[in-house]
């Protein structure tokens, strides 16, 4: 059984999640993105435009699609030798 955590050790988590996401956001955006702390605890702080999303949008390839790729291209290699 994991241990039974108290509410100051959950609050602090959430404190600790919601100062992350405020420094995200400002940083980024250069302003809050919620009127009020207790949603960034729940909510996101991303956006979905096209520009944020360019690479899905277009259907580019992710890092993790490129590196999938440039495995099996060196399993073939080693394969075919």
């Amino acid at each position: 059984m994991g241990k039974i955590r108290g509410i100051a050790y959950r609050r602090y988590v959430r404190n600790k999640v919601i100062q992350r996401k405020k420094r995200i956001s400002r940083a980024v955006y250069g302003i809050d993105w919620y009127q009020c702390d207790g949603k960034y605890s729940k909510g996101k702080i991303h956006c979905g435009c096209g520009l944020c999303k360019f690479g899905k949008k277009y259907g580019l390839p992710t890092t993790r699609d490129m590196r999938e790729m440039s495995r099996e291209e060196i399993l073939l290699k080693d394969f075919e030798s």
